[in-house]
């Protein structure tokens, strides 16, 4: 007759336990993807949004020297406004102006570059006269 000790019974339990409470290889298999999963569609979404506010970014300054070229327009002396163009840090400008009655209606385009593609935007003033 063949008795078992204590320390057999043990260890039988203890692997028996294991086998129950494992993970295998298909559920870690499954896990990985589903995470890897997820990880890409946040590095999308970072990436995405790195982009949109680069994007904003370029706007913003480029309307900025827009409006500091249709302020200095405005400045000027009312007989020496008239149509023009300039370039300043990438930004195409350009400005034409018309003659009314009682004021020049200044209508500015700029142009400039997002990534992926350009933009063009538009100001409008007027210089009224003395």
């Amino acid at each position: 007759m063949i008795t078992e000790t204590n320390s057999d019974t043990a260890t039988r339990r203890r692997s028996l336990l294991l086998e129950t409470i494992g993970v295998g290889m298909a559920e870690l298999l499954v896990a990985l993807v589903i995470f890897s999963t997820a990880l890409l569609g946040i590095v999308g979404t970072a990436a995405r949004v790195g982009g949109m506010v680069n994007s904003s970014h370029v706007r913003l300054h480029a309307g900025a020297l827009a409006r500091h070229q249709i302020e200095e327009l405005m400045a000027s002396p009312y007989d020496s406004v008239k149509n023009g163009s300039s370039v300043r840090e990438a930004v195409q400008i350009n400005w034409t102006v018309t003659n009314g009655k009682r004021a020049k209606e200044i209508l500015l385009t700029y142009t400039y570059s997002v990534p992926g593609r350009a933009r063009q935007d538009t100001l409008t003033a007027a210089v009224l006269k003395p």
